[in-house]
């Protein structure tokens, strides 16, 4: 029986083929998996649709397959004649933001010990395993039937500090191959910084007020089993602000040479994982309470990092906002997820001495402070119109009761 890699999804005529789940030998039944194809959205899990003994893997790892190209030869149990892959395709399994990052390749003589097979593990702990070269034979599972779970091998690691370290020769290199999402992370911002003429607009806010607010909400949260961070509030102050200043939420279609400005307001949200960064999309935020929000919010990001995400949250987005005050840095030059034209970065909030006019009399006074910067496409919108933008979402972020105002 020839396989063939069967549809993908509308407008996906290829993927690369990230890992193969079966080995040459090996018997399969029906609907296990048997392998991983990227899309330029998601990583797709390709079931078996077949009972039988794999023959030969015909596609490699790493290589671009086109939807109906010959993937594997099987010998399927009892004889049967498979239909060809055009008349049949199986659907897509669920799909995922991020790839398994492929294993460093290191000198030979320095290489991980294996990972036993008999060993009960998830694919995620035996993957992290490899990386850190760490015999989890060796590794005490406290999960159901001696399973070794991810916080086994965490404490086993923590219990030993140089327990999976890796050590290498002076003078060595160590090569890992650019595949997987790390490969369409990096497709992606070349074709931004070819296509996008970036500038940065940076912006300072008197976070203050919005730390009481989310302080006071947060408890509101709690008791409703929400984890409240100050992401709900930030997409909120930015539908405020695109609704005043609708080009900056808008994507560029090159073909046409148009530009398509939106009001309905997708923000995608950076997501990072243990595999690279993703950007999953909130849709229709300007619909949603901060709480609906928030919960939201957190479903998509525990998706994201267990790759539980599919295609369709990859779809519509208008504009994007990363995130990394929870790692530290003042500010940076963040870049435009192309074909949309702006991405907002919102940086950590620390106390500092500021000076602050009450009445007319300036005092010094410890506050919450905070940096936003804006990267946008110069060809579409002009730092005049930048600068307005950053100007209104600001005092939203200074006046969040004014959010309230928007709902009504």
């Amino acid at each position: 029986m020839e396989f063939r890699l069967p549809e993908l999804g509308e407008g996906v005529n290829e993927g690369e083929l990230v890992k193969w789940r079966v080995k040459e030998g090996e018997q399969v039944r029906d609907d296990q998996p048997l392998c991983e194809v990227m899309t330029d959205k998601a990583t797709i899990e390709i079931p078996s649709p077949f009972s039988g003994t794999i023959r030969q893997l015909v596609a490699k790892e790493g290589e671009i397959v086109k939807v109906h190209q010959l993937m594997v030869v099987v010998d399927v149990a009892g004889g049967k004649t498979a239909a060809p892959a055009s008349a049949h395709a199986p659907a897509p399994a669920a799909a995922s933001a991020t790839p398994a990052a492929p294993a460093p390749v290191a000198p030979a003589a320095m290489a991980p010990p294996p990972v036993s097979s008999e060993v009960l593990a998830s694919p995620a702990t035996r993957k992290a395993a490899r990386e850190r070269g760490v015999d989890l034979g060796r590794v005490r599972g406290t999960g159901p039937h001696g399973r070794v779970l991810l916080t086994d091998l965490e404490q086993s690691l923590s219990a030993s500090p140089v327990a999976g370290a890796k050590s290498f020769a002076p003078g060595a290199v160590e090569r890992t191959p650019i595949r997987g999402m790390r490969k369409k992370i990096s497709e992606k911002m070349r074709q931004s910084k070819d296509k996008a003429a970036h500038f940065t607009y940076v912006e300072e806010a008197d976070a203050t007020e919005l730390v009481k607010l989310r302080a006071k909400a947060k408890l509101i949260a709690e008791k409703k089993g929400i984890k409240l961070t100050y992401l709900p509030f930030i997409l909120k102050a930015m539908v405020a602000a695109l609704k005043q200043h609708p080009r900056i939420n808008s994507t560029v279609d090159e073909a046409a040479q148009e530009i398509l400005t939106h009001h309905t307001f997708n923000i995608s949200l950076s997501v990072q994982t243990e595999d690279g960064l993703t950007v999953p999309v909130v849709k229709h935020v300007e619909q949603k309470s901060i709480f609906e929000l928030a919960r939201e919010i957190a479903e998509i990001v525990d998706r994201a990092r267990k790759k539980k995400l599919t295609m369709e949250d990859f779809q519509g987005s208008t504009i994007t906002l990363t995130n990394a005050g929870s790692i530290g840095g003042l500010f940076a030059t963040p870049v435009i997820n192309y074909p949309e034209v702006a991405i907002l970065g919102f940086n950590k909030i620390f106390r500092k001495p500021v000076v602050v006019n009450r009445n007319g009399r300036e005092r010094l006074a410890i506050r919450d402070w905070t940096y936003f910067s804006m990267s946008l496409d110069h060809r579409i919108i002009d730092g005049a119109e930048a600068a307005e933008f950053m100007k209104t979402f600001i005092e939203y972020i200074e006046n969040p009761g004014l959010l309230l105002l928007e709902t009504l």
